[in-house]
C-alpha cells in the first residue's frame, strides 16, 4: 500500500518595515529588490497552502514518479502571480499540478526597490515524495 507524503522545502523571506511606498512606472523585473516579495503569513503559511492544495496526480503515484519541481513566477506590483513556469520538472502531470497550485496562490506582498513596488521574480522548490507503507504486512 502506498502512503503519500508531500514534503515542502522551507523558504526564507525578508521581513522589513518601510515608510510610504509608491508603485514603479517601469515594467522591468527587478532581480535584486531591496525588500523581497513575500507570501501572506510567510514561508510557513505558503508551505501550509501548498500542502493543503497540491493533489498528487494519480497516474504519477501509479508510475512512482517523485522528485523536486522548481517553479519560477513573477510577482506583479499588485502582488498577483504571473508567468508561472517550471524550470526543472519531474513529469508532465506533476509539473502541471505545480503550475496549477502556484497560479492559484493569493496575492503576495510585492517586492520593493528604491521605495517603490516593483515586479520581481520568485523561484520555489516543491518536493513530491512517495513513501511505501508496509503496515499490516507480516
Amino acid at each position: 500500500m502506498k502512503h503519500l507524503t508531500l514534503f515542502l522545502l522551507s523558504i526564507t523571506f525578508l521581513f522589513t518595515s518601510c515608510g510610504t511606498i509608491k508603485v514603479s512606472n517601469s515594467d522591468a523585473i527587478v532581480e535584486y529588490p531591496d525588500v523581497e516579495a513575500q507570501y501572506p503569513g510567510g514561508a510557513k503559511a505558503m508551505s501550509k497552502y501548498l500542502a493543503n492544495n497540491i493533489k498528487y496526480p494519480e497516474i504519477a503515484m501509479e508510475l512512482g514518479d517523485q522528485g523536486r519541481v522548481f517553479v519560477e513566477f513573477v510577482i506583479e506590483k499588485d502582488g498577483s502571480i504571473s508567468n508561472v513556469r517550471v524550470l526543472r520538472g519531474v513529469s508532465n502531470e506533476i509539473d502541471a499540478e505545480s503550475v496549477r497550485v502556484v497560479s492559484n496562490m493569493k496575492n503576495w506582498t510585492p517586492a520593493i526597490y528604491k521605495r517603490k513596488y516593483v515586479r520581481a521574480r520568485a523561484r520555489i522548490p516543491i518536493n513530491y515524495i512517495l513513501e511505501w507503507n508496509t503496515f499490516g504486512s507480516s
